[in-house]
């Protein structure tokens, strides 16, 4: 069985910068990529409950804008979007799989938001001291400040968060699973500050209370779908699935160009956030170095022969190498497409090597080093019809 791929690879350095930042506060953003263990919400902690509700400083219908119309109440859970009746942030998930959290800090505040400031100064230093001074730009670009607004201090981290504190109080904007782009976080957090003293009438632990009980996730992920369905997508299985841990399952098939196997891998909660920060992903990256990244940069059709084959020996290297048939890339190119339709929230191809889905907060990813791109996408709408 082949390793996934897992593109989620490209982001460790900007969440090396967002753990620096997050590290100092009481309230922090997870990582890029998490996979909460338990399909059931989070037990209610005496601290949360004692903490202003979350969702008293945005109101559903400002979110909208972010979000587009809202598949359900605002809710408190984690940054994750996991439903906890005490949890830290506030949930606004939207249609095509957008999520926003925001997530108000307390005490502390003021203190973290000055060492969120002085990270890129830390970091340009210490890239001074080891000779690589010119990377100093990109760390002030990883992290930046943002002015002109009713806080005493606003980072910024592409693609993700914006980090504000007024006072002793601050808030995390969280809109990686949403755009995101710092002039959405911007937008939201001038609404916010404000109400740190005129909160909103709303209660989110109610809303916990109101939403549709959890789909409980399957003990074996090759279960998900029925064989024959499986088999109707993608051919005759030459194998019985094979499940590695509750998260993944391969299934392998035969072809006239040799074995392809079609690697599954499950993120069963936190999918919706998961998803949109791998779709933002480009213009993290190219807001790191300085510009954006276009994906049609990375069609095959259109790039120097010698660079293609340098990213498909890093793909192949981030994922083990295939040792199978020839895989999409071969069929489509290193090609990115968000706009692939089915019976999802939202999925996408991904420069020709992934392609990923979100369905009812689960993401589903499946490697495509030595699988049929076609008979991939029928396969993923197999699994989708199934969550």
């Amino acid at each position: 069985m082949t390793t996934p791929f897992r593109p989620a690879l490209s982001l460790v350095a900007l969440s090396v910068a967002a753990t620096l930042c997050a590290c100092n506060q009481s309230s922090s953003p997870t990582s890029a990529i998490d996979k909460p263990s338990s399909s059931q919400p989070a037990a209610t902690s005496a601290a949360a409950r004692a903490e202003p509700d979350p969702c008293t400083l945005l109101s559903a219908g400002e979110a909208q804008t972010y979000v587009g119309a809202l598949v359900m109440p605002p809710f408190r859970g984690n940054n994750d979007g996991v439903p906890d009746a005490g949890g830290d942030a506030c949930i606004y998930r939207g249609s095509q799989a957008r999520q926003l959290a925001i997530t108000p800090t307390y005490e502390g505040s003021a203190t973290a938001g000055q060492a969120a400031e002085d990270v890129p100064n830390l970091l340009g230093g210490a890239l001074d001291k080891a000779g690589a001074g010119n990377l100093g730009a990109t760390a002030h670009r990883v992290m930046a400040q943002v002015p002109d607004g009713a806080w005493d201090k606003a980072t910024w981290i592409p693609g993700g968060t914006l980090f504000v504190t007024k006072g002793g109080r601050g808030v995390n904007v969280d809109v990686g699973g949403a755009s995101g782009k710092q002039e959405d976080a911007v937008a939201i957090a001038r609404l916010i500050v404000p109400r740190f003293d005129h909160p909103l009438d709303y209660d989110g632990a109610k809303a916990v209370a109101a939403l549709p009980a959890a789909k409980p996730r399957p003990t074996d992920p090759c279960q998900v779908a029925p064989r024959a369905a499986v088999e109707g997508a993608i051919g005759p299985l030459s194998h019985s699935p094979a499940a590695t841990d509750q998260s993944t399952c391969a299934y392998q098939v035969a072809s006239a160009e040799g074995a392809r196997t079609y690697a599954i891998e499950y993120v069963w909660q936190g999918g919706s956030k998961n998803f949109n920060t791998l779709k933002n992903m480009n213009g993290t990256l190219g807001s790191a170095m300085g510009g954006a990244i276009p994906t049609t940069g990375m069609d095959s059709m259109k790039m120097d022969p010698n660079m293609s084959k340098m990213i498909g020996g890093l793909m192949n290297l981030a994922g083990g190498g295939s040792g199978g048939a020839p895989g999409a890339a071969t069929q489509v190119g290193f090609k990115t497409d968000t706009n692939l339709q089915g019976p999802w929230d939202s999925a996408m191809l991904m420069h020709g090597t992934q392609l990923l889905a979100v369905k009812n907060d689960v993401m589903v990813s499946m490697d495509l080093r030595s699988a049929d791109y076609e008979k991939a996408k029928a396969l993923l709408a197999v699994l989708c019809s199934s969550l």
